[in-house]
């Protein structure tokens, strides 16, 4: 099933948990509305197979080397090389990464490296966007000369690139409010890492507390634990839900609860449970 529409209604992180939720493969693009980022004019694609991501580029199409062009720039291919590889490129029926790794042209090392600046990097930036158009296409054929042959889920991905988002304020109106409470729908992370002020924020999220009574256990600002919920909220572990009222005791509610005795204008609080022994008295001294 094919999806788009604007970021402004799905953030990327709320995308990538329907991508990996749904364990998808196909081709997300992303394109910023114009002017929104200046370093982010051209398209993006993120390339996912059964949910996870295997390559993030701005061009698309066996005629586009991109992760190629990073290796000769890097000096791990010559440019004979990389211009023999270029021409081959057609061919390839496996990831680029993956092939040079067998043929001993790079290491593991640099294909980790290469990895990390290709998808890591550059969709923690992407995530900079909260204004543009979105598309994912299930059927788009996979772009192996531009895959490194290693994958990470996407929603670990999301995770590291919101920790490391720093304006927030494209996201404002996505945060959950200061006075509702978290609640987890797991009981451990789910295999996620959280960092060590996600693990304190998660271990209060029991549908109880609300966001500004978390902050201060944590200590925290209430700005910053809003945003750790919607991290945890978007990547699926948590969800925003109404602060459980505290309830009083109803021994106590009882012996509070006023009624009025006495005529005309005097009245004199008693409690109920006074009312219920000066009865029983009067119908034994009956």
């Amino acid at each position: 099933m094919s999806l788009a529409g604007y970021l402004s209604e799905y953030s990327l992180a709320e995308i990538f948990h329907f991508v990996q939720e749904g364990n998808k493969s196909g081709l997300l693009s992303i394109e910023p509305e114009r002017g929104a980022i200046r370093s982010h004019s051209d398209t993006y694609y993120i390339s996912f197979q059964g949910g996870r991501i295997m390559s993030v580029a701005n061009s698309t199409g066996a005629e586009h080397l991109g992760l190629l062009k990073m290796m000769e720039q890097r000096r791990w291919l010559t440019p004979e090389k990389t211009a023999q590889l270029e021409a081959q490129s057609h061919l390839l029926r496996q990831p680029l990464g993956t092939y040079l790794k067998s043929t001993s042209l790079i290491n593991t090392e640099q294909l980790t490296l290469a990895f990390n600046s290709q998808v890591i990097a550059t969709t923690c930036k992407l995530f900079e966007i909260h204004h543009g158009r979105f598309k994912f296409d299930p059927h788009a054929p996979l772009n192996y000369v531009q895959m490194t042959g290693l994958s990470l889920d996407a929603k670990e991905v999301a995770l590291l690139a919101m920790r490391m988002l720093k304006d927030w304020s494209g996201l404002s109106a996505k945060l959950p409010d200061p006075e509702s409470a978290l609640q987890r729908l797991f009981s451990e992370p789910n295999g996620l890492r959280l960092d060590s002020q996600e693990f304190r924020v998660w271990n209060l999220c029991l549908g109880e507390l609300a966001i500004s009574k978390i902050a201060k256990k944590v200590g925290l600002e209430i700005a910053t634990v809003q945003q750790i919920g919607f991290r945890l909220s978007s990547i699926g572990l948590v969800q925003e839900v109404s602060a459980e009222p505290i309830q009083p005791d109803r021994q106590e509610m009882e012996a509070l609860t006023p009624v009025c005795v006495g005529g005309g204008n005097a009245t004199v609080p008693v409690s109920t449970s006074f009312l219920s022994n000066l009865m029983g008295f009067l119908k034994k001294k009956g």
